[in-house]
């Protein structure tokens, strides 16, 4: 059934209504409740604040450098180092934060938000495992007999606490323990990291490892931080080496977050200036599918913020290069798709047919060239660590959404044109000199 021509500017305006929303929401968030289907989300937009994760060079933070040390005079070994890395990156349980190898001897962890470098490498680079010691210091119960450890609440006093699940082994170890401690005169179990003593809780009588056991301390409940990093460090298993960070090994400095400042702002009015130039140079040199281009890449920019706030992604400087080249690369697509359709169009088909024929003409080149670029993202991502993995993460998102708006949202609006009566050549394909009147 044909329809018409009220009925495809009715649906073009809706369309281009929904694209608004878009902006609208990716720039100042949205809110969604719905109470019968237990839907409640109240999502940032990107100018507000904290609405995105900036990395160490936006937001700013701590940079600390650690001399790896071997424990018992042993060697430390690549396979060790890499082990190290692994446990701190556990223990730090950040996804903006970074953590890699700068000598075969030296670690270098980055992580924003943290102005006190003594405080980074008090919490992240002590050694030592946790430990539950007897009265005389005697060790009892290692991290070994411990499968998991997590932040919980206390119901009996609302205190923030951090809970232990013992390992099957563990749980009858903990049992005979606490059995003996109960029995002994102190009725002490301290429970330490390493050699410092985090609490020391009474034990009246043989408590059933079964339902695992908790770590208590005031100063949990006035920073939960606190209790949620030691966790992590449990959780992260034991260090094969030492890691130093003082006068003799090692440094450690604050990064300001001023230049980042200044950078992002940059980098976003570079990106919005950018974009604006790109749109008015589609809308000079395709006509009518140039304004319908600058319609799609709005929508493009609008998705891909989306994402970005929706799936967490550590903005970087790195970051917003790849969401610049993207836009590129989504330009770059609308470019190929038009420069067929003109092909087609000079070959003397009509407006509608020369659309149908320059998308398939042009589907197998843009999927490609972007396919191969998102091959690329991906081995960022999984390879690379910190900025560049940032920079993989905004890249293969940008991909993705071009590929689908230029091939689907700018299809569409092509077709709802030719539906509204918009099938003058000239309008799709500006006559060169000497072209036929």
């Amino acid at each position: 059934m044909k329809m018409s021509r009220a009925v495809y500017v009715a649906r073009t305006a809706l369309l281009v209504l929904v694209i608004v929303l878009l902006v609208f929401m990716a720039l100042f968030g949205y809110t969604v409740k719905i109470g019968w289907l237990g839907i409640d989300v109240d999502q940032p937009g990107f100018l507000e604040e904290d609405a995105v994760s900036l990395g160490l060079d936006l937001a700013g933070g701590t940079s600390v450098v650690f001399e790896v040390l071997p424990k018992d005079g042993q060697e430390v070994t690549a396979d060790g180092l890499e082990d190290t890395i692994n446990i701190l990156k556990r223990r730090v349980n950040n996804p903006e934060a970074s953590v890699y190898k700068i000598s075969d001897t030296e670690i270098q962890l980055d992580i924003p938000g943290y102005d006190d470098p003594q405080y980074v490498v008090d919490t992240f680079g002590r050694s030592g495992e946790l430990t539950f010691r007897d009265s005389e210091g005697n060790i009892r119960i290692t991290s070994s007999a411990i499968e998991e450890a997590y932040v919980s609440i206390n119901r009996e006093n609302n205190d923030t606490v951090v809970s232990l699940v013992f390992t099957d082994s563990g749980k009858k170890l903990f049992y005979d323990v606490t059995k003996d401690i109960a029995a002994s005169s102190s009725k002490t179990l301290s429970i330490y990291v390493g050699d410092e003593l985090i609490s020391s809780p009474t034990v009246n009588q043989a408590i059933d490892g079964s339902n695992g056991a908790i770590i208590e301390s005031p100063s949990f409940t006035e920073n939960p931080e606190e209790a949620s990093n030691l966790a992590s460090y449990i959780n992260a298993g034991v260090m094969e080496y030492e890691l130093k960070c003082d006068e003799e090994y090692g440094s450690k400095s604050v990064v300001s977050a001023t230049l980042g400042e200044e950078a992002l702002s940059t980098s976003v009015t570079a990106a919005v200036i950018g974009l604006a130039l790109i749109m008015l140079f589609m809308i000079i040199i395709y006509r009518v599918p140039g304004v319908f281009a600058a319609v799609s890449l709005s929508a493009y920019t609008a998705i891909v913020i989306l994402c970005i706030i929706l799936f967490g992604v550590t903005l970087t400087l790195l970051g917003i290069a790849g969401i610049i080249l993207s836009i590129g690369m989504a330009v770059d697509a609308n470019v190929v798709i038009f420069e067929r359709v003109k092909e087609e169009i000079r070959n003397g088909k009509g407006v509608k047919a020369a659309c149908d024929a320059g998308f398939k003409k042009a589907l197998s080149a843009v999927i490609d060239s972007n396919v191969t670029t998102a091959i690329a993202a991906l081995v960022l991502i999984f390879v690379g660590d910190g900025m560049v993995k940032g920079f993989g993460q905004t890249l293969l998102i940008g991909v993705v959404i071009s590929v689908l708006t230029a091939f689907f949202l700018t299809k569409e609006l092509l077709k709802l044109s030719v539906g509204m009566g918009i099938v003058k050549p000239t309008l799709y394909c500006p006559k060169k000199k000497g072209d036929a009147e």
